[in-house]
């Protein structure tokens, strides 16, 4: 499955370009794959419109692929927290959750955690609708811990990171351009994530999810390997959002594993 990102699908910049899209699918050719379902669930309606104005029907000229809306599937459950940091549970995409999982994805700013890339895609992305998402759009410190712990449950197996043209400023949907002219791919989804939250010009420690999750996994920077160009080479600063104080908000007066371990 492969999922790219239409948080809207009126507004290229910010969603998956075709061309990323048909990028990864040759790619994925080219290791013998030949049957692909291509995966979305916008924030509003069917991703029909999105499939239609970006181009991505052309796609099925040149691969086996089923078109799939993942706000109108069988669902599982998966744990989360709600704004008082209560455990909820929420509903997930269950053939997303079985499937191996490609995200291909923008680099954007996000206005509540920062930066959203391959792995918010899918973690966001595989909630099945948007009653489902709204849930965990509440709450600095809830959001970051949520997606935290649901990346325990579900993770992109191949992540690809577009920044050809991010999107700076009020992201997800709102921001402006910046040529950032950088693509970074990776079959760790977390290691995929914090490489280009840095080229974006932030740190691990201002981005709660990630760091949350690097944790969780014992991970820390040193542990990562990039390979090609250095981030410094291609370090390019985007324009935070507004509100980059609450974002930045995130961390817990108390012992964090404590919370994130009252759900399972």
């Amino acid at each position: 499955m492969v999922k790219p990102n239409f948080v809207t699908t009126t507004n290229q910049l910010a969603a998956t370009h075709v061309d990323a899209t048909r990028t990864a699918l040759e790619y994925l050719k080219s290791k013998g794959v030949t049957d692909f379902i291509v995966g979305e669930g916008p924030a509003k309606g069917s991703p029909d419109p999105g499939f239609d104005n970006y181009g991505y029907r052309d796609l099925a000229k040149d691969f086996n692929i089923e078109f799939m809306n993942l706000n109108d599937v069988d669902s599982v459950p998966v744990p989360a927290f709600d704004e008082q940091l209560n455990p909820q549970t929420l509903k997930m995409s269950k053939q997303l959750s079985e499937s191996y999982v490609v995200s291909v994805c923008p680099m954007k700013i996000h206005l509540r955690v920062g930066v959203t890339m391959g792995l918010k895609n899918v973690l966001v992305g595989s909630l099945t609708g948007p009653a489902e998402r709204r849930k965990i759009h509440k709450g600095t410190k809830a959001i970051n811990l949520t997606l935290a712990k649901m990346s325990q449950h579900i993770a992109p197996d191949l992540t690809v990171n577009d920044g050809t043209v991010g999107m700076q400023g009020n992201g997800p949907m709102d921001g402006y351009a910046i040529q950032s002219n950088v693509v970074l791919a990776s079959h760790h989804a977390i290691a995929a994530d914090v490489v280009g939250l840095q080229i974006m010009g932030f740190s691990l420690y201002q981005v709660g999810y990630l760091r949350y999750a690097m944790q969780l996994r014992n991970l820390t920077l040193d542990d990562i390997e990039v390979v090609g160009a250095s981030i410094d080479e291609v370090l390019i600063a985007f324009a935070a959002p507004g509100g980059i104080q609450e974002i930045l908000a995130w961390p817990l007066e108390e012992d964090w594993r404590g919370v994130i371990n009252r759900v399972t």
